[in-house]
């Protein structure tokens, strides 16, 4: 003898991100977003365990501000200087920032050199490597004359600083592919 009610519907399926209504674009976007905060725990421990360590005259490398600038010039100046905002101001909360002006001076940094890629320089590994390098080291020079005029270093340290944003600039091609792969996820807002 068959039962009456044989059939049963599967249970729906619940999962974390399904009580918050979010559409799959935006989904894909807070995984983007998660991915590239992971990514800067992911460097800032490798910085500040490993890499710490190792010196050459005095210096180290910086991979924290590194990123920040390559994933701003990755994503545009809107959300990419939003990141900057707050991925300096975790870098500043953090204790590895040379003080709370590095979170000034990353944001602006970012946010200036990524209007002036956007309006000017074709988009592209070469525009973003260059701005990169540039950013990095405008970064430590600003860094050094801060700690100038606010005594915290002397001139002779000026040749760590240039080791630290060569070392810095030598990471970024590295990087790239990272930040990169991460950015693609989520697509375009218009295709959805």
């Amino acid at each position: 003898m068959a039962r009456k009610y044989e059939f049963q519907p599967d249970k729906p399926r619940v999962s974390l991100l399904s009580k918050l209504y979010l559409t799959q674009h935006q989904r894909r976007v807070l995984l983007k977003w998660s991915l590239y905060a992971l990514l800067l725990i992911v460097l800032s421990l490798l910085q500040d365990v490993v890499f710490c360590q190792l010196r050459l005259f005095g210096a180290t490398i910086e991979l924290i501000p590194c990123a920040i600038f390559l994933i701003c010039f990755i994503e545009g100046a809107e959300s990419g200087g939003t990141f900057a905002l707050v991925g300096s101001a975790i870098y500043v909360f953090s204790g590895t920032a040379a003080g709370p002006y590095s979170m000034i001076l990353i944001t602006f940094i970012a946010v200036f050199v990524c209007i002036f890629r956007q309006g000017y320089l074709q988009p592209g590994f070469a525009a973003i490597m260059l701005c990169t390098v540039f950013s990095v080291v405008l970064y430590e020079v600003a860094v050094f004359v801060v700690g100038l005029l606010l005594g915290l270093t002397i001139p002779a340290r000026l040749i760590g600083f240039a080791i630290t944003a060569g070392f810095s600039c030598l990471v970024a091609p590295v990087l790239y592919p990272i930040a990169l792969f991460i950015g693609s996820i989520g697509g375009e807002t218009w295709k959805e």
